[in-house]
């Protein structure tokens, strides 16, 4: 119904994934949920049993998330019932923790090892998502990857907003930790542009863009994709009760209780999930053409202005300079 693809988050995959048919992003969390083998470690064999489904399009690895980077995470004991031992291949009924990090990643060259194994045997599409804190990290690996060949970047990085949002983070983290995604996505983009790998990266953006204007903006920065959580949390009725780890969710998103559950009624969530997605694209293809443009991804950052704090409004294009179509340019006239 929603026409739109799926991640599955770092829970693994679970045969709900695959009932709809929609195409699914299986992202590799710092448990390895999914993909582990009996003592925590990255198996190739459930990569490749996860990757024997078609529908499974591509792997994204979860370096760190916008409500929480550089934190881990533990799924309580009363939430780790049958079924999701199953699923992600941890002892039921028993407290799960996800590090705070991947332990084979110590460098730049590590993740890119890391990328290109999971490439390697899922024969997909790989790529990492994070929330970024500076650039130089971010210049600093893509020197590494220049340094073997394009054919060893990413096929894509997910960037996060800091102001990302989940009932079971702190809220030192939340509020004063990673850089916004109206910060970091014009960065993160210049940057790839600079390092001449931006026809080998995609961009996908996330975090908080849940409105049309948001995603709008966002293509006009340059994004390739926009991804959300918290839009489709809302359709499903998330009211924020920040009760989302402690299993009393009272809308019953969250909830392994029975009683709560009665609250999510996925018949008629789900069409709400798919008039949620459909309006979005509808606004935003009605924005783009207010702008002049035939389809979104012809939006460009001379389609957007920034209001300041002055009341006034300065064309994104002058405050971030398109760094690719500069690029371009030059190498046209050469």
């Amino acid at each position: 119904k929603a026409n739109a693809w799926m991640n599955t988050g770092e829970g693994g995959l679970s045969p709900y994934h695959l009932q709809g048919g929609a195409d699914i992003v299986f992202q590799i969390g710092t448990a390895k949920y999914g993909v582990r083998d009996k003592n925590g470690n990255l198996s190739d064999e459930k990569l490749r049993e996860i990757a024997a489904h078609d529908t499974v399009r591509m792997f994204e690895i979860k370096m760190s998330q916008g409500a929480k980077p550089g934190k881990g995470g533990m799924l309580p004991a009363a939430k780790v019932d049958d079924e999701i031992s199953k699923i992600r291949g941890i002892p039921a009924h028993t407290d799960s923790i996800s590090p705070n990090r991947h332990p084979e990643i110590e460098n730049n060259d590590d993740l890119i090892d890391m990328i290109n194994h999971i490439r390697q045997v899922t024969g997909k599409p790989v790529g990492f998502k994070a929330v970024i804190g500076d650039k130089t990290w971010l210049c600093e690996f893509l020197t590494a990857v220049n340094k073997r060949g394009k054919e060893f970047a990413p096929d894509f990085i997910t960037i996060d907003s800091a102001d990302g949002g989940t009932g079971a983070a702190p809220m030192s983290l939340l509020d004063y930790v990673g850089m916004p995604i109206h910060e970091s996505l014009p960065l993160v983009i210049d940057t790839i542009c600079k390092s001449g790998l931006r026809d080998r990266i995609k961009v996908i953006a996330s975090g908080k863009l849940i409105n049309p204007a948001e995603v709008a903006w966002a293509l006009c920065v340059g994004a390739d994709f926009i991804t959300s959580a918290r839009g489709f949390m809302f359709s499903l009725g998330c009211i924020q009760a920040l009760q989302c780890h402690q299993n009393t969710c009272p809308t019953g998103i969250t909830t392994h209780n029975k009683k709560l559950q009665r609250g999510l009624v996925a018949e008629q969530k789900s069409t709400r999930v798919a008039n949620y997605i459909k309006n979005m694209a509808y606004e935003v293809g009605l924005i783009s053409h207010s702008c002049g443009v035939h389809s979104p991804r012809e939006l460009s950052r001379r389609h957007a202005r920034i209001v300041q704090e002055n009341g006034t409004s300065v064309m994104l294009a002058d405050i971030y300079p398109d760094i690719c179509a500069v690029n371009m340019k030059n190498q046209a006239e050469l």
